[in-house]
């Protein structure tokens, strides 16, 4: 059967047809990379920049893939999680500290990911694992701070436009104040230079004039007489530096010999020390026999009654049975709150106050006329913490107290006292605790001429 030309060119163009849509599909198929090996990763934005299924996704600058989907998150605080096809072959690249970036082809080009390679202590990203990534660079982000600044450039420039014109014109006037100035102090920089040169012209008269020996000054330099008898002074000014000299040479050896081991300064030293010995030995006898003098039954009232006591010996418990007393004192108190005599610093320590001071100088005034002769003890009281906290803070007000009233009234150390007390006391103006000190005057019977202060707070 014999075939047309027609039918022959029709089947020819059929041919040639099948294969260059063959030949397209595999150049289509070979640039979209659809018949490379693929695996898939995931990355996160918060904004996407315009990036959307179908964008390349490039590795190190190598086209490896293509975005194949885009899921919307499920809140505003969420982020789109886009998933991306990248060919096997670089899979060895991307690594869990690879950072994927939405980038812009020039400034007005299309969108696609740029995956930045790994580094080598990091591991190789599993297939469907998420790397991390950098927001979009956004050109209108850019516009608008761009707008944004040259706004403030102008607000700038408008607000110091006035003070750039005050400016210009202080400097203007300046100017002018400077040209008044010379002006007017001309004349006098005139004068000063005539009276330099004037002085410059006798100054070399004057050198002139030494230099011929002329005048006193000029006699001193150019006559060898005046030299001569210059030196005779010195010289005899050296004999007498020379006679000091043996004068003070005499007398160290003199001093030397006083000093010496055998000279007459050694025994007098001696002797003084062995007085000296004597001396402090008498002092600590006297001292030891006073002290047993104090604690003798025969005495002990004596010293008592004179206010010879040691409370250092003394325990609290024995201090409220009255020891001090020994029926022949009366205790006289002045209770004082710690509200009106103290104050806390920042680390938490009490320290007496202006007006503190100045309720125990009017408590003190009550019993000057008694001091002499009478014991004075500083009662410590407190009722806040623990047994040890109240006995630490009760003896902290109580030597306090103590010493500011040594210092201000100059009173005899073996006359006077502290004790701390705790909270307990029954004859405080509050009933049965207190808070702060109490003055107290142990004041012989037969001495006591008025009745007892009344108790203050």
């Amino acid at each position: 059967m014999t075939l047309s030309p027609k039918v022959v060119g029709a089947g020819a163009f059929l041919v040639v047809g099948v294969f260059a849509f063959t030949a397209a599909l595999f150049m289509i198929g070979d640039r979209r990379m659809l018949f490379e090996t693929r695996f898939p990763v995931y990355t996160e934005f918060a904004n996407l920049g315009q990036l959307q299924s179908g964008a390349i996704v490039r590795v190190g600058g190598l086209d490896a893939g293509e975005v194949t989907d885009i899921q919307i998150p499920q809140s505003p605080a969420g982020k789109f999680r886009v998933r991306m096809s990248v060919r096997e072959d670089v899979h060895q690249l991307i690594r869990t500290d690879s950072i994927a970036t939405s980038q812009t082809e020039g400034l007005v080009g299309g969108i696609f990911v740029n995956v930045t390679a790994g580094t080598e202590r990091a591991p190789r990203v599993a297939e469907g694992g998420t790397i991390p990534s950098h927001e979009p660079f956004a050109i209108a982000d850019l516009l608008k701070q761009a707008s944004d600044s040259v706004e403030l450039i102008t607000m700038t420039v408008e607000a110091l436009r006035g003070d750039a014109e005050k400016a210009v014109q202080q400097i203007a006037l300046t100017a002018e104040d400077a040209h008044a100035l010379v002006e007017e102090i001309g004349p006098d920089l005139t004068a000063i230079v005539q009276n330099g040169n004037r002085i410059s012209s006798q100054t070399r008269l004057l050198v002139t004039n030494i230099n011929e020996g002329k005048g006193t000054i000029g006699k001193l330099v150019n006559d060898d007489a005046l030299y001569v008898q210059a030196r005779a002074i010195a010289e005899q000014a050296r004999a007498v530096m020379e006679n000091v000299q043996q004068v003070s040479a005499d007398a160290r050896g003199a001093i030397s010999d006083l000093r010496s081991q055998s000279g007459p300064a050694q025994g007098l030293m001696a002797d003084m020390r062995v007085t000296l010995n004597h001396a402090r030995e008498a002092t600590s006898g006297l001292a030891e026999n006073m002290e047993a003098m104090k604690h003798n039954f025969l005495l002990r009232g004596f010293f008592n009654q004179r206010g010879y006591f040691d409370l250092d010996g003394i325990s609290p418990a024995e201090y409220r049975k009255g020891v001090l007393e020994n029926g022949k004192r009366k205790a006289m108190r002045i209770w004082l709150a710690d509200s009106v005599l103290f104050e806390r610093t920042q680390n938490g320590a009490e320290v007496l106050t202006e007006d503190g001071r100045a309720r125990l100088d009017n408590a003190m005034a009550t019993y000057l006329k008694y001091i002499p002769g009478s014991p004075l003890v500083v009662e410590g009281y407190a009722t806040q913490g623990t047994e040890t906290d109240r006995f630490q803070r009760a003896r902290s007000r109580a030597g306090a107290v103590l010493q500011y009233l040594e210092g201000k009234f100059d009173l005899m150390p073996n006359n006077t006292g502290s004790v701390a007390l705790s909270g307990e006391a029954k004859d405080s103006p509050s009933g049965s605790s207190w808070d702060g000190i109490a003055l107290t005057l142990f004041v012989n019977r037969q001495a006591l001429q008025f009745a007892d202060p009344p108790a203050t707070k």
